[in-house]
């Protein structure tokens, strides 16, 4: 990032506006300093030609200053001659060498230009004043040299002065990495040269769980881990960037497939465990890419949206993915935005959503063991919306706490009521997100839902993904034993498809596993998919695992899992989720 802002220092770091702002003000000064300057001489009795000089030598520089079709910095050259020339002439008009304390204030105006260009200009005023004005060869007074020195010394202040307001105003001050406001400089900087330029934006999977659990301070270092992963693995011309949260950027200049190559190293790099405090946790990275190629504009603003929507977009679509901007992702992506704004409007209604029940059953008789909830919205326009499509939606924007407690407390009650039209108490299971599994809450939720349905704790199954593992292992076991503890049991869903291992089956207080339904589909093939689910069961039999196989839909597939040993399944083939009544029910919120 020191060459960046290295680089930032070679001109003016004010904005358009702001930069024409300043200097409309400045260049006022400067021409209301010319007028008085000449009015003054005129009052001294140095005659109408010197002051007609000393008219033209200050105002016509802030004249031409104001020409708008000229370059910003010769602008700001002229403007900065202008009133440093005006504060050198007041000595010999005055005669009195205490007036080229003047310049101190004209190099103060003529550095809120915040430029390096003012330097040379005051230092080349001052030494030309001093070689007409002060300089004598027949006598060489040493203290004559002050006022150039002074002049040097007051600028190089002023430069250095802005240059460490620049770094601070352009620094994370946790990571030491650029800011937002580095990047969108050094992004349309680079758009204006030619060739092209990509833009990552990467997201955090699971921070917020970690930063939860563990503490501010902990997540501040690991954000600080983090930052160093990813200043190591781009190239020496690349910027990286704290966005803010867990938000980074880098800025890739070249060739789509540089940015290509530095998106998967920044992925591999990531999935590395972190060892703080002498536990390891891992956290892995949504990275959405945006290119010039597939811009509409060569713009940074452009580039940076289509970014930013390339990693909501790999965000939505599950975590640890890397997602390259395309047309019409956009309108994905705001299709989203409002679901998500109906989602939230639906949790105010209470009425769109609904618990229906799966049956789980046993092998290879096919008995109903017990049922899980599944959660359903019907959405009054949309019709039914998949689970798939507003469950990491409400993960993002926080509903799910709310939503998952109404769902926990509504499929207890309905158990210990009775299932399929069964007296109670049925067993149930129910999902369970990594988002309220890092609530604090969350046991006592559970311990407080069962207390009041009256359901026994052996009753309820509690079913997390393996994608909560990824997050941080110690927390994530602790809170699993807390409410093992209760005397629920916890299961491990859609096994095999994420960050699972004998290591992890043995450290988890986990009671069940389910095979996830594409090795199930794959079973009639037999060959691989035979042997993996065969490699499970007899897994789950060394840990004293039940094991539940999902997606069966047919009697092949029940027979294939009946002769391997699984105890239980369900499927289509056993009941598809239906609802207990025809009509939503109301939740009640919290």
């Amino acid at each position: 990032m020191t060459s960046w802002l290295a680089g930032r220092r070679t001109g003016s770091s004010l904005a358009a506006p702001e930069w024409a702002a300043r200097h409309r003000w400045t260049t006022r000064a400067a021409l209301v300093q010319a007028g008085c300057l000449a009015l003054l001489t005129g009052a001294l009795d140095h005659g109408r030609g010197a002051a007609a000089l000393a008219l033209l030598a200050t105002g016509l520089p802030a004249v031409l200053a104001t020409r708008e079709t000229w370059p910003t910095r010769v602008r700001t050259v002229l403007t900065t001659l202008s009133l440093t020339t005006g504060a050198a002439l007041l000595v010999p008009v005055t005669g009195e060498g205490e007036a080229f304390t003047w310049m101190l204030l004209a190099i103060a105006v003529c550095a809120l230009y915040q430029d390096w260009v003012i330097v040379p200009t005051a230092v080349v005023v001052a030494v030309v004043d001093f070689a007409v004005v002060v300089f004598r060869p027949d006598r060489l007074d040493p203290y004559d040299l002050l006022p150039v020195v002074a002049t040097l010394l007051v600028c190089l202040v002023h430069h250095r002065t802005w240059q460490l307001a620049e770094d601070t105003a352009r620094t994370d001050p946790l990571t030491g990495l650029g800011n937002r406001r580095l990047l969108a400089e050094a992004t349309d900087r680079m758009l204006r040269q030619d060739g092209p330029v990509s833009v990552l934006f990467c997201d955090l999977d699971g921070f917020k769980g970690v930063n939860d659990s563990r503490g501010h301070q902990f997540g501040d270092q690991l954000l600080a881990e983090v930052a160093g992963r990813l200043g190591a693995g781009v190239r020496s011309g690349d910027l990286v960037v704290r966005l803010g949260g867990d938000e980074f950027a880098v800025l890739v200049p070249g060739p789509a497939v540089h940015a290509a190559d530095v998106a998967r190293r920044l992925q591999t790099a990531m999935r590395v465990p972190v060892q703080l405090t002498g536990r390891p946790v891992t956290v892995t990275a949504s990275i959405g890419v945006a290119t010039t190629a597939t811009a509409v504009r060569r713009d940074a603003e452009e580039l940076l949206r289509n970014a930013d929507v390339a990693m909501y977009q790999a965000k939505a679509t599950g975590r640890d993915r890397i997602v390259t901007f395309a047309p019409g992702m956009a309108e994905a992506v705001l299709d989203r935005v409002e679901l998500a704004e109906d989602l939230t409007a639906a949790l105010a209604a209470g009425d769109q959503f609904s618990l229906h029940y799966q049956p789980v059953v046993t092998l290879p008789e096919g008995r109903v063991h017990g049922h899980e909830a599944l959660l359903r919205w019907r959405h009054p326009t949309r019709g039914p919306v998949p689970p798939l499509q507003f469950v990491p939606i409400a993960e993002r924007t926080g509903a799910i706490g709310p939503l998952g407690a109404w769902v926990l407390r509504r499929a207890v009650a309905d158990a210990a009521a009775g299932l399929a039209g069964q007296p109670g108490p049925s067993r149930v299971a129910v999902n369970v997100s990594a988002v309220q599994l890092a609530d604090e809450g969350f046991v006592d939720g559970v311990a407080a839902a069962l207390a009041e349905s009256g359901l026994p704790a052996q009753s309820l199954v509690l079913e997390v993904t393996e994608s909560v593992l990824a997050d941080d292992l110690d927390a994530v076991c602790a809170r699993l034993q807390a409410v093992r503890d209760l005397g629920v049991r916890i299961a491990i869903d859609d096994f095999g498809t994420g960050y699972s291992s004998l290591s992890y089956l043995r450290r988890l207080p986990v009671d069940i596993v389910k095979i996830d339904r594409s090795f199930v589909t794959d079973l009639a093939r037999g060959g691989s998919a035979t042997t993996l689910v065969a490699s499970i069961l007899e897994l789950a039999r060394s840990l004293a695992l039940d094991v539940v196989a999902e997606g069966v839909e047919t009697p092949v597939q029940q027979a294939a899992l009946a002769e391997l040993g699984c105890t239980f399944a369900q499927g289509y083939l056993f009941g598809r989720p239906a609802p207990l009544d025809p009509a939503p029910r109301a939740l009640q919120l919290d």
